[in-house]
């Protein structure tokens, strides 16, 4: 079935399982589609969130402005352009792109660096939400970024505290590179 997020409530059904990877963040109110998805979640059920974290997006950032700034289009051949100036800059902000696969193909580079549309988040943010939507944290999806969290964060219950990886996260800016990709639990 396709349909609109925010008209999924008309189903007027409820899932245990809920996912949502890669669409909230390009929602014109990432939060009200994420109560609609709330809302269609089964008390105890579990729903899977991905969003862009604001910290590891700081090069995207940085090349968005320079989009903006310059008047870029987001054609074909401009997206060619920016990519071809891209591999040929020194610019730190800008190297990180040369490992990215999404960097060499035409509709990931569109939703990497030209999307019209891209709202990023902190784990502070994710937190807050995660309580005002009555969800509770049950984890990233990553078992490098876990491993590499518990060589530092050694307490049993540490992968489960967010103000535990808002530090790790400070302390390792790409972590989330991708994005975050958690686990939540509907009270």
């Amino acid at each position: 079935m396709q349909a609109d997020i925010l008209d999924l409530g008309k189903l007027e059904r409820q899932f245990d399982i809920v996912e949502s990877a890669g669409v909230l963040h390009h929602m014109a109110e990432p939060i009200a589609g994420w109560k609609v998805l709330t809302n269609c979640l089964k008390p105890g059920g579990l729903m899977k969130i991905g969003l862009y974290s604001e910290l590891a997006r700081k090069n995207i950032i940085a090349m968005r402005e320079e989009i903006r700034q310059s008047d870029m289009g987001s054609s074909d051949a401009d997206m060619k352009s920016f990519r071809c100036s891209v591999m040929k800059s020194d610019g730190d902000h800008h190297k990180w792109a040369l490992n990215s696969g999404d960097f060499y193909s035409m509709s990931e580079l569109r939703d990497l660096i030209f999307h019209v549309q891209e709202h990023r988040f902190t784990v502070p943010q994710i937190k807050e939400i995660l309580n005002r939507l009555g969800l509770k944290f049950c984890g990233f999806e990553a078992g490098r970024i876990i491993q590499d969290f518990k060589s530092v964060n050694t307490g049993l219950d540490d992968p489960y505290d967010l103000d535990k990886w808002r530090l790790y996260e400070e302390t390792n800016p790409n972590t989330f590179i991708g994005m975050y990709q958690f686990w939540c639990q509907k009270l």
